[in-house]
Formats: structure tokens, sequence, C-alpha cells
């Protein structure tokens, strides 16, 4: 099952340095977070769980004696991925000061039942709900007993719970967080193994993601982006009307704050069949939520998206689109799509290929197919070569780079209203920060080299120069 270590597989969140609390047991953890922001949210409800435990998070996983590894298992790569990273650093058990190694999300609902015995690194199994409870599995880890405990514990409670009153701590740069309104999903595309891994689609409250959003923006947050698997499906397990256009209107509701905490809201993973006409109606009327959606489309081919069981066809793709832009012009879009799915043919792939060409996105992710042993469209074999798919993929890639890299040059002379993120990573001679149609982590930036802002405020910089996925401007409201 497990591939051999791989050092060089190691992206990772980084935790903020906490207040030291003498606690009763006073035991340092480091959390590493792979995989997607709605893993991320987890990790951060872990880290607001620890103090009342007795335990205290760190930066360092030299000084650790508890590593945890919330990991995703979405494809092969993931999973190894996320061995490489436990395998690491289970090294610091030799190195370091670390005494149980935890294993911690999507992987460990995949491989529940062998983990322990394939990773003997490993201390402890958790699964991908209940983060808040995972302290308790340490304490147990840590009882007392006649020889080394090694536990298991995958929770049966309903997987949303634990957003609905557990402390976070913010793991984002102070201007932006995440916010996840809803658990797991029940679309059941072929490819895809996240029902398994994450159960069905629970939704939360409108009234818990409200407050939830109104104590961000309270703390200093300009950013919330609401992330779920499939956010167009947000209340359909209601059975009671709610919809993303009822919680859109709610937060269209929310005071609009004074001038130097107003907010951006922006939605993550909207799934065309179900994205309504009244839910459009609703983006384009927020104050909050800014001109952005993010919406996999995975194919244009009729052909591969009915064997992905994506349950819409070109057609409708089409029309989807051209209602988006004509009630929200300046809406930005990402998408992502599959390369290499089993019965896309040369044909298919041309046809995707010309779609990206014909302009439509200013961002997109694309992904060649992963042959999974608990997906659907295992059954199809997976006949296309690895080679085929990457370069199909590259293909798509470099169409999109040249539509992005023109939409940017459109941008040069043009003054944007940009959220200040801070000094940028690459020196700290720029500051960074994003215009509304750049989503965070996931596309480009703006990078400013002339003015002085503070983060999280909102500044208005013209652009000067342009790149495929960057922009460079500077601050025009200096006072």
């Amino acid at each position: 099952m497990f591939d051999s270590r791989n050092p060089s597989l190691n992206p990772k969140t980084s935790i903020p340095n906490p207040s030291p609390k003498a606690e009763t047991q006073s035991r340092r953890v480091y959390v590493e977070t792979l995989g997607c922001a709605k893993n991320r949210v987890d990790s951060e409800i872990l880290l607001g769980a620890l103090p009342g435990y007795g335990y205290r998070w760190t930066t360092d996983p030299a000084q650790a004696e508890v590593i945890v590894v919330n990991t995703c298992a979405f494809i092969t790569a993931a999973t190894t991925e996320s061995i490489n990273r436990i395998l690491d650093l289970g090294d610091y058990k030799t190195s370091g000061v670390c005494q149980k190694l935890v294993c911690a999300g999507c992987m460990s609902e995949r491989y529940k039942e062998s983990l322990l015995e394939e990773i003997p690194e490993l201390d402890g199994v958790f699964g991908s709900s209940d983060f808040q409870l995972l302290p308790a599995l340490l304490d147990e880890l840590y009882a007392e007993s006649p020889a080394p405990r090694r536990v298991a514990r995958i929770s049966n409670r309903p997987h949303y719970d634990h957003l609905e009153s557990a402390d976070r701590v913010q793991t984002t740069p102070r201007p932006y967080a995440y916010l996840k309104v809803a658990e797991g999903c029940s679309n059941m595309c072929s490819f895809c193994n996240i029902p398994f891994l994450r159960g069905m689609f629970s939704s939360r409250p409108v009234e818990s993601i409200v407050a939830e959003m109104r104590k961000m923006v309270d703390g200093g947050v300009r950013e919330i982006n609401l992330v779920a698997q499939d956010i167009s499906s947000y209340g359909v397990d209601f059975k009671n009307g709610t919809d993303l256009e009822t919680l859109l209107k709610a937060i269209n509701r929310l005071p609009e704050p004074p001038a130097a905490e107003r907010f951006w809201v922006r939605l993550f993973y909207a799934y065309p069949n179900t994205f309504s006409d009244g839910m459009v109606r609703a983006l384009a009327d927020s104050p909050h939520v800014v001109p952005y959606l993010d919406m996999p489309f995975q194919h244009i081919s009729d052909k591969v998206l009915k064997a992905m069981n994506r349950r819409i066809t070109e057609k409708q793709i089409r029309e989807k689109l051209e209602t988006l832009k004509k009630h929200i012009p300046a809406l930005a879009l990402r998408t992502t799509f599959i390369t290499g799915f089993p019965n896309e043919s040369q044909e298919d792939f041309a046809r995707l290929l010309s779609f990206v060409e014909e302009g439509w996105f200013d961002h997109v992710g694309v992904f060649p197919y992963s042959h999974e042993d608990n997906i659907v469209s295992a059954r199809l074999g997976d006949p296309v070569p690895a080679k085929t798919k990457g370069s199909r993929r590259d293909q798509l890639m470099a169409a999109q780079q040249n539509i992005s890299a023109g939409k940017n040059r459109e941008r040069v002379g043009q003054t944007l209203e940009v959220l200040v993120e801070g000094l940028s990573p690459e020196t700290d001679l720029l500051l960074q920060g994003r215009a509304a149609f750049q989503g965070p982590e996931v596309d480009g930036v703006v990078y400013i080299n002339e003015g002085q802002a503070r983060a999280g405020e909102f500044h208005r910089v013209t652009i000067t120069e342009a790149h495929p996925y960057d922009l460079i401007g500077a601050i025009a409201d200096q006072k």
C-alpha cells in the first residue's frame, strides 16, 4: 500500500506561536496540515482545543513531544505525500523530543484498518471529524499502562458537529481566513472518494455561519473564504427550503461595518448543476461577496461528463456561463479540469482544449486522472497513459496561461482595490496583496512596489506591470 520516503514532498501549514500557559501537562504539540483549505479548518479546531486539555502548540517539530499530521488521501499522490511526511516527522522520535506521532484526517479514514500495522512509527490514528476531541486521544496515549499504548479512534458522530461551537486558532495570515459551511458530499462523481472519506453532505445552520463571520470580522479578518466540497448544495439536507441563496441573503443583511472594518466574502467549489439562477442573482446583489466564483467543470465533452456522473451537459455548462456573465459582467471564474479520464479520447480532449481557449476563465487548475481503488470509475480501468495525461494537462495550462497573461495586460493602467496582506514572502522590499479576482493561495497576487500600507488594509493600487499570473502596482490613495 505504501511507497518509500520522498522528502521533497513537504508542504505544510504554519502555526502561529501561542502564549505559553502553565498547565498540568504542558506537552507541546506540533500540527502539520496537508491537502485542502477544509483540512486547515479542522487543524485550527484541534489547535483551539489543545489548551483545554493542558497541551500547548509549537511551530517547531523538533521541540514537540506530540506531532500530529492532518493528512489528505484524495488521490494516490496525496496519500504518498502524507505517508512521506509521517515518516519524515517520525524521525523526531530520535532526533528531537517527540514521544507520540498521530495520523489524522482523510488517510486515517481511507486506511483505518491497517495504518497502525503498516506504519510502526505511528502511536495514534484519528479520523476526519470531531477534531476538538483529538486531545482526548492524546490523553489516552499517555495513560498509564504496562506497555506503550497505540490507539485508533474513528468517530461515528455526525461529522459536522465540531464546526458549531469549537474554538479555532487562525493559521492563515491575519487578513484572510476560511470558514467551512458544510461537510462531506453527496454528488457521487465517479472519480471522487470524498463521500467515502468525509460522509454525505451536511450543512451548518445559517445563524451559526453568520455569527462566526461576525466574530472573524471583529477579530480583524478582512476576507472570509466560504468553503465546502459543494457549496451549491448548501442547505439541501435541511429539507426546509434553505439553500445557498438563503445564506447569501443572510450575509447581505450583516450590518455594514465602519470603513476600517469592511470585508470581503469569497465562494469556493460551487457545482454548476445546482447553482440556481436565484443564487446567481444573490451573488450579484451582495455588497460583501466579491465577483469571484470557483466552479469546477471537470470536462466539456458530454461523453466524459456522463461517465464522470457530473449530471450536466456541454449545453448546460455554456448556458450557465452565459447566465453568470449576463448578471455579473465583472465575474472572475476559476475552474478545474481532469485530463486522461478513462474514456477521454483525443477528440474529447481537443474539444476541451478548444473550450479553454475561448477564454471564459481567469484561473484554471488541471489534474491528471488518478486511478484509485475506492472510486466508481475504477471499473473503467486506467487506459490513458500517464505521459498522455501529463501532456494534455500541460497543453491546457499553456492555453490558459496565454489567456491569463492577456487579461492581466489589459489591467495595466487600471486602478484596482487591493486587500494588503503584508510583506511579500519573496522579498521584504515589496508589499503583497490581492484584488477581488485573486483567491488566496491558488491564484496570483498584486506586488506593491511603491507606497506604504498595513496588513489588512484596503487600498487602491494602480497597475504598472503585468505577468501571466501576478501584477505589480503602486498605491494610488496614499495620504
